[in-house]
C-alpha cells in the first residue's frame, strides 16, 4: 500500500475514515503486540532472540514481497537510507535506556513519562512543520497530562527513596522519544518514498545489527544459553505470531505517522497505554499505589481532549522542511536539502514497540 496523496501532499486533508482506521489498527497491533510479546518471551526466554527474529523476519518477508513485485518499494538507496540511519541509532539507544528504566521502577514510570511527551512534540513541531500552537482544549489537555505525571512522580515511592537518580534513565529515554516522534513524522512526509513498505524495510534491516550487537553484550546469545532454549510447539508458535505481528505494526506505526500530526500520533501513543496499566494491574504484582494510578488516569484523560493543530501554510521554514524541493515541482517533497533531525516510542519494530 502507498503512501496517502492525501497524507502527503500539501493542503491535502486525510480522509477521516482512513484516519480513524489507521489508528484503531495502529492501537490493535500495538496492545496485541504487548501481549504476545509476553508469552513469546515466557516460552523464548531470550529477549534479544525474539527482537533480533522479529527485525530479521520482517525484513525478509517485506523485500522478499518487493522481489516478487508484490509490494511495491524502493531499492536500497543512500540518499535515503542515510536519514533512516539516524532514526535506528536514536532508536537503539532508547530501546537500551527504556530497559534500563524497566529494571529500575515500575511500568507506570515508563508510561507517565510517555505522557509528558506531548507537549515537548508540540513545541517542536511548530518549530520544524509549521503547525500553529495547540488551541485552548489542547493546552489544557496537554498540561492536565504534565499535571498528572508530576503528582505520580511526587508520590512514586522510587522517586521518593532515590530523587531524581531513579529518573536519570527515564530522562534520558524521554529526550531520545521526543526525536523519534517528530523525526519519523519526516521520514514518511520529508522524503520522496513511493510506499510506507520503504521506511518499513530500512528500519528493520538497519536494526538488526544494533540488536544483534545487544544481544551479543547482553550474553544471551552464548552458545550454552541459546541450547538451553527449548523450541516447543507453543514456543514456535508464539514466536512465529510476535514477528507476524511486527510486520504489522511497524507497518502501522508509519501508516499512522503518514496521517496525523506528530503530536497527534505521540497522544495515540499515549492512550493507547491503558492497556499496559490494565494488564499491569490485574498480571502483575508490582504496579503503582493507588494514588499513582488515580495521577496515570489523569494524563489519560488529558490526552482524550486533545486536538491536533492546524498547519501554518505562510511557515517558511516549514515548506523547506516538508517540502524541500518545491521549487521543482515536487510536491512530496525530497531527500536532498531535507532537514537532518528528529523521534517513537521505541514501540514497533524500530517505531512503536515501548
Amino acid at each position: 500500500m502507498g503512501l496517502s496523496e492525501n497524507a502527503v501532499r500539501i493542503g491535502g486533508e486525510p480522509n477521516p475514515v482512513t484516519v480513524g482506521t489507521a489508528v484503531i489498527f495502529y492501537c490493535f497491533c500495538s496492545g496485541g503486540m504487548l501481549l504476545v510479546n509476553k508469552l513469546a518471551v515466557v516460552h523464548v526466554p531470550s529477549p534479544a532472540l525474539v527482537t533480533l527474529c522479529q527485525f530479521v523476519t520482517c525484513s525478509v518477508l517485506v523485500y522478499a514481497g518487493k522481489l516478487t513485485k508484490l509490494i511495491e518499494m524502493d531499492d536500497f538507496e543512500w540518499e535515503k537510507i542515510k536519514y533512516f540511519l539516524v532514526y535506528v541509532v536514536s532508536f537503539s539507544i532508547g530501546t537500551w535506556a527504556n530497559i534500563k528504566v524497566l529494571s529500575m521502577s515500575n511500568v507506570e514510570t515508563v508510561i507517565v513519562f510517555r505522557s509528558c511527551t506531548p507537549l515537548a512534540v508540540s513545541l517542536l513541531e511548530t518549530i520544524f512543520y509549521g503547525h500553529s500552537l495547540p488551541t485552548r482544549r489542547s493546552w489544557f489537555s496537554l498540561l492536565l497530562i504534565t499535571t498528572g505525571a508530576i503528582a505520580y512522580i511526587a508520590t512514586d515511592r522510587a522517586f521518593q527513596i532515590k530523587g531524581l537518580q531513579a529518573y536519570y534513565w527515564a530522562f534520558l529515554w524521554w529526550t531520545v522519544l521526543i526525536f523519534q516522534l517528530t523525526y519519523g513524522k519526516f521520514l514518511v512526509t520529508g522524503i520522496k518514498l513511493r510506499s510506507l513498505w520503504t521506511p518499513v524495510l530500512y528500519t528493520n534491516t538497519l536494526s538488526v545489527i544494533p540488536a544483534l550487537t545487544v544481544g551479543i553484550i547482553a550474553g544471551e546469545f552464548h552458545p550454552e544459553r541459546l541450547q538451553a532454549i527449548e523450541m516447543t510447539a507453543p514456543a514456535c508458535f508464539w514466536l512465529g505470531l510476535s514477528c507476524f505481528v511486527g510486520v504489522c505494526i511497524s507497518w502501522a506505526g508509519f501508516w499512522c505517522q503518514s496521517l496525523i500530526t506528530a503530536t497527534a500520533y505521540t497522544v495515540v501513543g499515549v492512550m493507547n497505554k491503558m492497556l499496559t496499566v490494565t494488564v499491569n494491574v490485574l498480571i502483575w504484582d508490582k504496579h503503582a499505589t493507588s494514588s499513582g494510578i488515580i495521577s496515570l488516569v489523569i494524563c489519560l484523560i488529558g490526552g482524550s481532549l486533545y486536538q491536533q493543530a492546524p498547519k501554518i501554510e505562510s511557515a517558511p521554514e516549514a515548506e523547506k522542511l516538508v517540502k524541500p524541493s518545491a521549487a521543482k515541482g515536487d510536491e512530496w517533497g525530497g531527500a536532498e536539502g531535507a532537514c537532518s533531525d528528529e523521534t517513537d516510542e521505541i514501540e514497533a519494530p524500530a517505531a512503536a514497540r515501548c
